[in-house]
């Protein structure tokens, strides 16, 4: 053994005497050390850690904020190494500090004397999640009392691996559930693995599992990122190959049928192609090219139809002695970034500017309902905006209490002093109370419900921001002064964003861009947040201005959706309520959304249309409603013009809830026409600008709607007896259902086909069918359309 192994043992020999004497000291051995004490134990300071970066939010108490400082997110460090910093006072001298990590041995840290005090540090390394519990010890072995402290460590990011892809291999036929990638934290770790971002052939997609059936025979890669609770992130690339077999071809064309996307009589025709392919050799061959052709003619343009086409053309191939080589696959690991972690910024004194053009009120919650986390933060930007934009910002928010004005919501005076007020996820069925004491007398009650309802009616303007929609569940009106009442939201895995557990991957559709609000977003864009799902449906009496593609994240992979909408899943919107004018964002829980330009641009400008700084439609069918039976009730809109009125309204918001735009608009305008015959004068001037808001919405929607109509129409075919004709008439539109007719030869009239309710039919040439014509009904939620008719024509009659 070397002098220098020896001299490692005996220090550490030494080491665990040191940690063994101090149980004996705290004891309270006597000698002369302790005979120069009081014998009083060395005051202990709170420890720190280090290194530290920029606080970061990290929750709060009824009473506080909490941030951290640590360097990953959630009070988590993502460096191997954490410092835990050690001080304490005593009479005479700090001697050490005893420290415990964990269910580890104690150690003795030697303290360095400065007079009275001392101090220590000690590095604790490696992942870990542990409580440290550390103890100062005076020269005479007095003991502190103890104190704790956390230390977590997580260096490592989440791993992806597919264990359900064998030998790099996927069947074209495999279900999707049995190829997504598992996602795990190694232990111990921070947890909450979450998908951060998917690719398919380098390709950015929505994280939702992969169905090989979209994808061609052959090479390809699904590369994901994953990120934990700390911050940590890694991106794993699976390179794999797509593989098929008749087996294969025969299973999507069972599920295409079964799916409603390839009618029973054409899948049947497929399956009876795919039976003669099973004898193998040239009668395969000939079965296999002609399943192609067909394929191509009856099943819907996509990749339903390249999956069959292609797969009969690769098997072809094979029968013929095409080789096609594997390729190598694999999983490749490379970096990523983790999520980053949620600033951690505070509301600051009331914005005052010179001259101002408006005033504002933001108000929070009240102490004891769910807190969100991007409340201050909001608030903060929000004063920026007033700053830049010259509008003055007060705040009223139990958590910000320096910066905070007394209760506005005391009397109709002080809430009259502001143009607009927001409640930035304002949670909670206490925010306004009937009886709530007031700040000056605790016995007097004031009712707050009532000030927020005389502000509104007097003409104030009010802006939800997403939680303000989870509040006051049991106040009618103000479920309607907001617009939607919460219901409940999806989960995910916390590594996806820092503050935002909740939060999901979707896309975002801005159904009305012609308001200031939505002016600056994309038709469509990614959204990452916390998605509400509604009890009731905003849209029946509010104007709409955004809504959630639910298809891009419902059954994401580790994440869930809860009770969702369905095919309308509005998300933002505005009204003309009760004499005043409401805007709501339901998503802004997402703190990096707060810092997007575009989301503080909508936020600016649902402020100011609020405030009456400006305009913009927010008409709504509801809003009409009533202004007709209010007119009805004062006796300015006769009962017989009421009723006439009331007539194409009605029709108009039928046909707006099922989209049909086009029939919307129409009876928008019959009802403007009715209007402007009968309401004259300024008494009539709401009532005339409101007709012509609902036309100029319905316009904007029909614009941008997708209007039932053939793509082509079927066209009169020849063939030979026994041959197949096919007919097809692909239809744009919403959820197109397909229904085929035919007339037969010397036949008065059209009779419907069992079974064919696809866009295309195959028939089978006979002399006896020879001039019979097709067509087919298209329908969807808007009305019907009818085809072109074409004729069969049989060669040889």
């Amino acid at each position: 053994m070397s002098s220098r192994t020896r001299s490692g043992l005996r220090s550490r020999s030494a080491l665990a005497s040191a940690v063994l004497a101090v149980p004996a000291l705290v004891l309270g051995s006597t000698g002369p050390a302790a005979a120069a004490e009081s014998g009083a134990a060395p005051v202990l300071d709170t420890a720190t850690l280090s290194p530290v970066a920029e606080p970061n939010y990290n929750g709060a108490t009824n009473t506080a904020y909490t941030p951290s400082t640590t360097t990953g997110t959630g009070g988590w460090f993502i460096n191997d190494e954490v410092t835990l910093n050690l001080s304490a006072t005593d009479d005479d001298a700090v001697a050490s500090f005893l420290v415990t990590v964990g269910t580890d041995a104690a150690v003795t840290v030697p303290a360095v004397p400065n007079g009275n005090r001392g101090t220590a540090t000690y590095v604790v390394r490696g992942d870990r999640n542990s409580t440290v519990r550390y103890v100062a010890v005076d020269a005479a072995g007095n003991a502190s009392a103890a104190k704790t402290i956390s230390v977590r460590i997580d260096t490592k990011p989440p791993v992806a691996a597919w264990p359900g892809v064998s030998g790099g291999k996927v069947a074209h036929s495999a279900a999707a559930a049995s190829i997504t990638p598992t996602r795990t934290d190694p232990t111990p770790g921070s947890g909450g693995a979450a998908v951060r971002d998917m690719w398919i052939d380098g390709k950015w997609t929505y994280p939702l599992p992969l169905d090989p059936a979209t994808l061609s025979v052959g090479v390809h890669t699904w590369a994901v990122t994953l990120g934990d609770a700390a911050g940590n992130g890694a991106k794993y690339t699976l390179t794999f190959q797509i593989t098929t077999s008749v087996g294969d071809v025969r299973a999507l064309v069972q599920r295409y049928v079964s799916a409603g996307k390839v009618s029973a009589s054409n899948g049947d025709r497929l399956l009876a192609l795919l039976t003669e392919a099973d004898a193998g050799g040239d009668a395969a061959v000939s079965a296999l090219t002609r399943f192609g052709r067909l394929a191509a003619q009856v099943v819907p343009e996509g990749h339903m139809r390249d999956s069959l086409v292609k797969d009969a053309a690769y098997l072809v191939e094979e029968l013929r002695g095409v080789r096609h080589p594997d390729v190598a696959t694999g999983v490749t690991v490379s970096a990523a970034r983790g999520m980053d972690r949620a600033p951690f910024r505070l509301p600051a004194e009331s914005v005052r500017n010179k001259k101002p053009k408006f005033r504002i009120l933001l108000f929070g919650n009240q102490p004891g309902a769910f807190r969100h986390e991007h409340i201050p933060l909001t608030m903060a930007v929000i004063q920026d905006m007033g700053r830049a934009n010259n509008f003055d910002v007060d705040v009223y928010d139990y958590l910000s209490p320096d910066v905070s004005v007394p209760n506005p919501f005391e009397s109709i005076d002080r809430l009259s002093k502001y143009d607009v007020v927001v409640g930035v996820s304002s949670v909670g069925n206490g925010v306004f109370s009937t009886a709530r004491p007031t700040q000056a007398d605790p016995n007097v009650k004031v009712d707050e419900q009532a000030v927020l309802k005389q502000f509104v009616n007097q003409g104030g303007g009010f802006v939800a921001l997403h939680g303000a929609t989870d509040s006051m569940h049991g106040w009618d009106w103000y479920k309607g002064l907001a617009g939607g009442e919460f219901d409940n939201h999806g989960s995910n895995g916390s590594g996806l964003q820092n503050t935002c557990g909740a939060c999901n991957i979707g896309e975002l559709v801005t159904e009305d861009d012609t308001n200031p609000a939505t002016g600056k977003f994309p038709d469509r864009m990614k959204i990452v947040d916390e998605l509400y799902n509604w009890v009731g449906l905003p849209r029946q009496k509010t104007h709409v201005l955004q809504t959630l593609n639910e298809s891009t994240y419902v059954g994401s992979i580790g994440a869930t959706a809860g009770r969702v909408e369905g095919a309308d899943h509005p998300i933002s919107w505005c009204q003309n309520y009760d004499g005043g004018r409401s805007f709501t964002q339901a998503l802004l829980h997402n703190w990096a959304n707060t810092l997007d330009p575009v989301f503080q641009k909508n936020m600016l400008e649902g402020i100011k249309w609020a405030a009456g700084q400006t305009e913009a439609n927010c008409v709504s069918h509801e809003e009409v409603r009533k202004l007709v039976a209010a007119g009805a009730a004062d006796g300015s809109v006769g009962a017989d013009l009421a009723a006439r009125l009331s007539q194409p309204l009605t029709a108009s918001y039928d046909d707006y809830l099922v989209k049909d735009y086009a029939g919307a608009l129409a009876q928008a305008k019959t009802f403007r026409q009715l209007v402007d015959s009968n309401l004259h004068g300024p008494r009539q001037a709401t009532f005339r600008k409101r007709a012509d808001e609902l036309v100029s919405w319905m316009k904007v929607l029909d614009g941008k709607g997708v209007h039932l109509g053939f793509v082509s129409q079927p066209k009169t075919t020849a063939v030979g007896a026994g041959e197949v004709a096919v007919f097809s008439a692909p239809a744009e539109g919403r959820n197109v259902a397909y229904q085929w007719q035919v007339k037969s030869p010397g036949s008065a009239g059209w009779t419907d086909m069992t079974g064919e309710t696809s866009f295309a039919i195959a028939v089978t040439a006979a002399p006896e069918v020879s001039g019979s014509e097709y067509r087919v009904r298209a329908t969807d939620p808007t009305g019907e359309v009818v085809s072109r008719s074409a004729s069969l024509k049989v060669s040889g009659r």
